[in-house]
């Protein structure tokens, strides 16, 4: 390795462990921490391996014998649709919300995955249509490297910037109790834990950890990119603080919730997601944290790695819809 490309690689492993290091509790192997070098050959993205495992074998079959099965699909694109009008009772205020769903749904009688997507502050529910999971969504289903899925995005609104928490009126509630029951009775959703993820930008990140580490009986999977975690308990009192959690969350090593963290290396959140990290490998708790040595906390940065966010919550999730449990029937 030439002088100059070890002495940049060394820039970027030395603050992050030194911010372990910080940090009484010391890391074990158990998180799988990726730096990532401005040379993607040498280091391909995180998502590149499960990406290229997910191509069906059964696709041929399907495609030979297509009257057993409405698949493949001919529509090359999903639709968003919207709900303007979502009064909340816990929040008295109305929080509508988008959703997408994947190409053929209406035709398809599937039931899909569905992953939650939360904004951050000052931003709306079409901040993640925005920065292009729709067109990332797509693409990957034209490929056959993405799981179709049903993609919720909800404006949290005023009560999703109060620092509210049970039992006082919590945005939590609204996620819990009013918005996942809507989108179980209208959509033909896979309604168990494993098909169920939530993630979110920056403060969206942060309500998504905060649910998913003390509800991972009903989460499978959380994603927190650019999440913004503070150390301050008098805003966020412990027990829902994601940074108080990675340390006494109840039964979160044997749940098996799949976690993913990012940020870019100039992101103001990367102190307290490094903490984070370091706190969950004290107790090996298995995470995938991606520091990228270019972006701060904007849309440029996010929008540069959708696609990798959505790999992530689709991994484990059949890329052929024609495996997908009927709509026909009770979900499994």
């Amino acid at each position: 390795m030439r002088p100059k490309k070890r002495l940049a690689l060394l820039t970027l492993f030395l603050p992050f462990w030194f911010l372990l290091g910080c940090d009484p509790l010391a890391p074990q192997p158990t998180a799988q921490i990726i730096i990532i070098t401005p040379v993607p050959s040498e280091t391909p993205p995180p998502t590149a391996t499960p990406l290229a495992t997910r191509t069906p074998v059964p696709t041929p079959t399907q495609i030979v014998t297509p009257s057993a099965t409405p698949f493949p699909c001919d529509e090359e694109a999903g639709q968003v649709l919207n709900f303007p009008d979502f009064r909340s009772e816990i929040a008295r205020e109305n929080l509508r919300y988008n959703v997408y769903v994947p190409p053929c749904y209406f035709s398809s009688e599937k039931r899909y995955p569905v992953v939650l997507l939360l904004h951050g502050a000052s931003y709306t529910e079409t901040q993640w249509v925005d920065i292009g999971m729709k067109d990332a969504l797509d693409q990957g289903f034209r490929l056959g490297v993405l799981a179709p899925m049903v993609v919720v995005m909800p404006y949290t609104g005023r009560i999703g910037n109060d620092n509210t928490f049970l039992p006082e009126p919590s945005y939590e509630s609204v996620i819990l109790d009013e918005l996942i029951p809507v989108i179980e009775r209208d959509f033909c959703t896979w309604n168990d834990r494993q098909h169920l993820a939530i993630g979110g930008i920056s403060r969206g990140g942060f309500w998504a950890y905060s649910l998913a580490l003390r509800h991972p009986d009903i989460f499978g999977a959380v994603g927190g990119h650019s999440a913004a975690f503070t150390d301050d308990t008098n805003l966020v009192p412990p027990a829902f603080n994601p940074l108080e959690l990675a340390l006494n969350a109840s039964f979160l090593g044997e749940s098996g919730l799949r976690m993913y963290l990012d940020n870019g290396a100039n992101d103001f959140a990367g102190v307290n997601l490094q903490l984070f990290s370091s706190r969950l490998s004290s107790r090996g708790i298995p995470h995938t944290y991606a520091i990228h040595p270019v972006g701060e906390h904007d849309e440029t940065y996010w929008s540069a790695h959708v696609s990798e966010y959505m790999a992530f919550y689709g991994r484990d999730w059949p890329v052929n819809a024609a495996e997908l449990p009927s709509c026909l029937e009770p979900s499994p």
